[in-house]
């Protein structure tokens, strides 16, 4: 049993790394594109199809989301209360701060309600980077980052339902919050297992409709003599800072806090170090939070801000947590 969940982690974790590395070209790709002059002609190529990827395609993204907490649940960490406890309660932690420094940030501002795009992390990114450190990581580090992703994930799921619903079609509750009720309360035996369906499932969501939805949404023109102005926006800058230190802070404190009290309990050859590092690249979020935004404003200028924000925060994320966690983590292998 612990000999095939080992197997299925790799498995799971191998998926993510390579998909990361498909999020990351793609997102170069929809910078090019939206700095060069074929800018328009890109953003005309991919309007026809921008609903059908945005609600229809990325329907299959949250049903796997679904799966994949429905499966944490069943027989990974979550399924145990105080190993879960760390990773969820971190978690949490790594979801206040962030919105609180965005929301103080904006308060009176036209950003005001997109509080929760600071929140959530990605998991593909945080674990492609945490993989370019090689045999140096201990599994409990992948393990502890990989469940507060989940954690995360259900957790902006939570917010979305209950914040975001008002504005959000009956076609994109369906494809959103629908989709992951539906991977909960579908039954599954031995012929189609959780397992099954999501390495059925995964590997297109990771190669194909996940970068599909950075091509569509994460362009962002840079125009260099208003840049300053842009990266310094109220909404831009809640998301610099709410994530690359409400993340560290709020993931790194929660976790001490639920262990002093005695309501988590931290795996031994996983530091408090390490828990910051993991911190650091939880401040990797594109996929989730952009579809926040896309919830919280119709203004184009402030969808920029967003998206200069969150590629910013996840640059400075990557670089803190990848070089931090190459100086503190010794490998246990």
């Amino acid at each position: 049993m612990i000999r095939r969940a080992s197997q299925t982690f790799s498995r799971f974790f191998a998926t993510e790394v390579s998909g990361g590395v498909f999020l990351l070209g793609a997102c170069t790709i929809a910078l090019f594109f939206a700095n060069s002059p074929l800018a328009s002609d890109y953003e005309n190529f991919w309007n026809p199809s921008r609903n059908f990827i945005s609600e229809a395609l990325m329907s299959i993204f949250f049903f796997l989301v679904g799966l994949e907490i429905k499966r944490e649940f069943d027989q990974g960490e979550l399924r145990k209360p105080k190993a879960a406890a760390l990773p969820i309660i971190a978690a949490i932690g790594g979801m206040i701060l962030p919105a609180c420094i965005f929301a103080l940030l904006n308060y009176s501002g036209n950003g005001s309600n997109g509080w929760a795009v600071a929140m959530p992390t990605d998991i593909a990114l945080s674990l492609g980077a945490l993989a370019l450190l090689g045999s140096r990581i201990d599994h409990s580090l992948k393990m502890f980052l990989l469940t507060l992703a989940i954690a995360d994930d259900l957790g902006s799921i939570i917010v979305l339902g209950l914040f975001y619903s008002g504005g959000i079609s009956p076609l994109r509750i369906a494809s959103t919050i629908g989709a992951v009720l539906l991977a909960w309360i579908l039954p599954f035996g031995k012929i189609v297992s959780t397992d099954r369906l999501i390495s059925l499932i995964h590997p297109w969501t990771s190669f194909l409709i996940i970068p599909l939805f950075a091509l569509v949404n994460i362009g962002v023109r840079f125009d260099f003599h208003n840049l300053g102005k842009l990266v310094l926006s109220p909404v831009s800058l809640g998301l610099i800072i709410g994530r690359v230190v409400g993340k560290i802070a709020g993931i790194t404190f929660f976790a001490w806090l639920a262990i002093k009290i005695g309501v988590a309990q931290k795996p031994a050859s996983l530091s408090y170090k390490e828990i910051a590092g993991a911190g650091a690249l939880a401040g990797m979020g594109l996929t989730v939070s952009l579809f926040i935004a896309e919830l919280a404003f119709s203004d184009l200028l402030l969808l920029d801000q967003v998206r200069t924000g969150l590629i910013l925060a996840a640059v400075i994320s990557a670089t803190i947590g990848f070089l931090y966690l190459k100086k503190v983590s010794v490998s246990q292998d």
